[in-house]
């Protein structure tokens, strides 16, 4: 790479271009003679140079070299001759990215010699950032955001979401799109999972309707998952499946191809975003996204929480997919059937700050009189910057299935 390069940097306009990032430690020791040649040349004359050139300056100034040496010479300026120039802008990239690269190790080595005790060493790095802040800087940014008033109504239409097959909930908040982020959390044995589930592969769901759900599951075993979301799609119980499992994989071979599951013990955030990747999923679901590792050190586990659920909104954004985070609640939401994201467990406010929607699933307190369970949940609103409604709606949920129904 370095003598096709050199041989763009021949050009006095992109020498010039490129000057102020072109370090003489981005060479190796077999071609950085050339560039200490070609930046002399570039110095004293103003027009583009030619490897004869380069040729000519050096054996004017090693006039008593060995014929070895003014062989070895012009085999690297042949070769040099020999190789094809990079594009203008390819070269400024790398050319860049070399600079980049070297600052790096500049101001890793000053903070070697920091460690060292080296006191004179704070001075010369702040002496360096001051002098390459500005350059280190991406400056291709893309381009603004758009104008376009058809585009911007497409992009935020309920058209370009995947809808809730809860119709109450649906009237209020339609559904979830490419790039938004939503958190559903409860107590343990209120139903989070079978919310996910019931959303995704029953009657209407996102599955149905044509979305692709990558289900990333932390908790219990997805083998368990797939089962319940065989009997949402079904309506078939585990005791129906069991007596007739040809005819729940029957119905189930709609949605099928449309819904992946991978257990993600220990899994950290990177290997989540690479197996997103992978399968190019329109939804994602974490349960839960609390359990996934990230690198960093952090003073408490609420930092590190904010910068978890900062990751996942950017995971949203990245795979352009509607993406839905399971979490606990805290204890403050124990016996309430009223709660909002101030009760999400780790964090009151890291978590909400990152979500575009919040889910908060409760139940009754008690069970009635006769001890028959309470399906009856509510599903708390507390957070939508999707629609704006905010409130309390109150559905049932068929636990036997993993359904929630009206």
């Amino acid at each position: 790479m370095e003598l096709p390069l050199l041989t763009t940097l021949l050009c006095s306009g992109t020498y010039t271009a490129n000057q102020s990032r072109l370090k003489r430690s981005i060479f190796s020791e077999d071609t950085v003679e050339i560039f200490d040649l070609l930046k002399a040349a570039h110095t004293k004359y103003n027009h583009d140079i030619t490897p004869d050139d380069l040729y000519s300056l050096w054996v004017t100034e090693h006039p008593v070299a060995t014929t070895a040496e003014v062989h070895d010479f012009r085999d690297q300026i042949d070769l040099m001759k020999a190789s094809e120039p990079l594009s203008e802008d390819v070269a400024t990239d790398v050319i860049g990215s070399l600079w980049r690269k070297e600052t790096g190790l500049e101001v890793s080595n000053l903070g070697i010699d920091m460690s060292m005790g080296d006191t004179s060493a704070m001075t010369r790095l702040k002496s360096l950032l001051e002098r390459v802040a500005d350059g280190y800087m991406p400056d291709d940014f893309g381009e603004a955001t758009t104008d376009d008033i058809y585009e911007l109504l497409a992009e935020t239409s309920d058209e370009n979401r995947w809808k809730f097959n809860i119709s109450t909930l649906s009237r209020h908040i339609y559904g979830i799109g490419p790039s938004e982020f939503g958190i559903v959390f409860a107590r343990p044995e209120v139903g989070k999972t079978a919310f996910v589930i019931s959303i995704c592969a029953g009657p209407n769901g996102f599955c149905q309707q044509g979305a692709k759900v990558l289900y990333l599951g932390n908790e219990e075993k997805t083998t368990r998952t797939k089962l319940r979301a065989i009997q949402a799609c079904s309506g078939m119980n585990r005791e129906e499946i069991a007596a007739n499992p040809d005819l729940a994989m029957s119905k189930y071979m709609s949605i099928k191809d449309r819904l992946v599951m991978k257990d993600i013990q220990e899994w950290d955030l990177d290997r989540v975003d690479s197996y997103c990747e992978l399968n190019k999923p329109d939804v994602i679901i974490l349960d839960q996204g609390d359990k996934i590792n990230i690198a960093g050190n952090y003073n408490a586990s609420h930092e590190r929480i904010r910068e978890l659920f900062r990751s996942i909104r950017e995971l949203s954004k990245r795979h352009n997919a509607a993406l839905l985070t399971v979490s606990q609640a805290s204890a403050d939401a124990e016996g309430k059937t009223r709660i909002d994201f101030s009760m999400l467990e780790g964090s009151k406010t890291g978590k909400a700050a990152e979500a575009d929607v919040i889910f908060g699933l409760s139940k009754y307190s008690s069970n009635t009189d006769d001890d028959a369970p309470d399906n009856t949940r509510f599903i708390n609103i507390s957070k939508n910057k999707l629609s704006g409604y905010r409130g309390c709606i109150i559905c049932n949920i068929e636990p036997e299935v993993s359904r929630y129904v009206e």
